[in-house]
């Protein structure tokens, strides 16, 4: 998993280099575009990466999927891989998790990417990993697709360091426990698929403390 994650500034470069779409600027006349053709299309990118991974993805798939016209997705994003980085950034948007406590907030963040990685979005993200490991850097590579995920774990350190929760001296602990946490993420979503989309909140939730618990371990908490 080494390089899959990138620190705070890594994180913002690697959203810099391929931004959400701005839909703010001015679109010249004709007539208007289907209303929740930008909500189709989102899902119908997420559905035909997740069946075909990279080598079947294209945007006349996309297009198929969506019932829209191959053109109505280039009036919104400038290629099909803009398009996808949105879609998981759109559909797998990070809550707040700042419960004043490394454990709170460490539990809090599992509990939610576990349930992501079981969503369309949160497969995507694997297949993506998968994908680069065995093909190399793309721009929708982890470190693109997955940056707001690493955004919101470096927060995390950055609270706890404020709180006096952790020091200088843990920085390569948490580098460490922070690829162990995403590690068994994966994992979990690829080899334990089936048992995982079968537990009810509570049993996640229960899942996910355990799965902390291991961790504050590491950092000899």
């Amino acid at each position: 998993m080494a390089g899959l994650w990138s620190g705070p500034a890594g994180a913002r470069q690697a959203r810099a280099r391929l931004p959400l779409v701005d839909y703010s600027e001015p679109r010249p006349a004709g007539r208007p575009r289907d209303a929740d053709a930008d909500d189709r299309i989102i899902d119908a990118a997420l559905a035909e990466y997740a069946a075909h991974g990279r080598a079947g993805y294209s945007l006349n798939g996309v297009a198929r999927r969506a019932g829209v016209g191959k053109s109505s997705i280039y009036l919104r994003w400038p290629d099909k891989e803009s398009l996808l980085v949105d879609a998981v950034h759109l559909r797998s948007e990070v809550p707040d998790v700042d419960t004043g406590s490394l454990r709170g907030d460490l539990h809090a963040l599992v509990d939610w990417l576990l349930g992501c990685y079981l969503t369309e979005a949160g497969w995507v993200v694997v297949r993506i990993t998968v994908d680069s490991a065995a093909d190399g850097e793309s721009t929708t590579s982890p470190q693109v697709v997955g940056a707001h995920h690493a955004e919101a774990v470096n927060d995390l350190w950055r609270r706890a360091a404020a709180r006096g929760e952790i020091g200088p001296e843990d920085d390569r602990a948490v580098h460490e426990v922070t690829r162990m946490m995403f590690g068994d993420l994966i994992m979990r979503a690829m080899v334990d698929r089936e048992r995982m989309l079968g537990l009810s909140a509570e049993a996640r939730s229960a899942e996910a403390a355990y799965v902390v618990d291991l961790l504050l371990r590491l950092l000899g908490r």
